[in-house]
């Protein structure tokens, strides 16, 4: 707290106030029980002189003597016992001014935390990515670091979820509902503007997902085959000195409202990712995953079962 650092010498001058206060209220009735501890005593001396007299004349004079013996002796431990009751008292006191120090620093800063400077909230909003619209896409640009720190820009295209892959297949999108001829699928989902937010990345992956129903191994062997089959589709339309690379998430098992409201279907959508810029020797699958963990609208890698990347071409 930058306060209680900023204001440390108020708060021990308070502390060592309040707490001399206290030990010096104890050390004062200590000291007054002493002293009408020490007139009894004196009191009982006297009266005790008196008595040894007339003990001494009695037929019991020897007993009296041993007692004196034993009295003596006994002193020695008195001596000894109030010593230690010494040391604890002012053990006790040293406990009693340090907690109340302690207990009144706190207390102040407590009551300059909570009434005079309350902290604001924290903001914990997920990021918004920037969105761009085309004619059958969303596109996604977001950015993220690898755990060197190296940086990497990526464009996120996910086709609007009127174009989906059809339900347990590889090889089969559908639009509508319709199943696309297989000889049509590249002009259907690689239209103009998708073409063009890939003619300037660095390096391509083509994404497979899955629905969450099904067998989770089998789901994921149908994803590795949907980004393999997405590749094929991407290796026509770009330049054959572009990378290409697969990137298998799996089986999708995280429901993400927001995720579904935005035009896109995240359950078995058709993704594409151009990596517009990376720093030399930046590990891209951690940049990506990076990138894609706490945005709006764009589902985390920990949604799906899997983060699997792997060079195509």
């Amino acid at each position: 707290m930058d306060y209680l650092i900023l204001n440390i010498g108020w708060f021990l001058l308070g502390a060592f106030a309040t707490g001399f206060v206290l030990a010096w209220i104890v050390c004062g009735e200590e000291k007054s029980n002493s002293t009408a501890a020490v007139a009894a005593a004196g009191a009982a001396a006297v009266a005790t002189s008196a008595r040894e007299d007339e003990k001494r004349r009695g037929i019991f004079a020897w007993l009296w003597r041993g007692y004196r013996t034993y009295d003596r002796g006994a002193g020695w431990w008195d001596r000894i016992a109030w010593l230690l009751g010494l040391f604890k008292t002012n053990a006790g006191t040293a406990v009693l001014v340090a907690a109340t120090g302690a207990a009144a620093t706190y207390g102040a800063a407590l009551i300059h935390d909570r009434y005079i400077t309350p902290p604001s909230e924290v903001e914990t909003a997920a990021i918004e990515p920037e969105v761009r619209q085309t004619t059958n896409s969303t596109v996604f640009a977001i950015e993220g670091n690898d755990r060197a720190g190296r940086h990497g820009a990526f464009d996120v295209v996910v086709l609007n979820k009127s174009i989906l892959w059809v339900r347990g297949s590889a090889e089969d999108l559908e639009k509508d509902g319709q199943v696309l001829p297989r000889a049509e699928l590249a002009n259907a989902v690689l239209d103009d503007e998708v073409r063009a937010a890939l003619t300037d990345t660095r390096e391509v992956i083509a994404v497979g997902t899955a629905s969450q129903e099904g067998v989770a191994t089998e789901e994921m062997a149908r994803a590795e085959r949907r980004a393999k089959q997405t590749a094929a589709l991407i290796a026509g339309a770009i330049g054959p000195e572009v990378p290409i690379y697969t990137l298998n998430l799996g089986q999708y098992r995280d429901m993400c409202t927001d995720c579904e409201t935005g035009g896109t279907s995240w359950q078995r959508p058709f993704i594409v990712i151009g990596v517009k810029s990376a720093d030399p020797d930046t590990n891209i699958g951690e940049a990506l995953a990076d990138a894609m963990t706490g945005k709006e609208r764009l589902p985390s890698p920990a949604s799906y079962s899997a983060f699997e990347l792997a060079r195509f071409r």
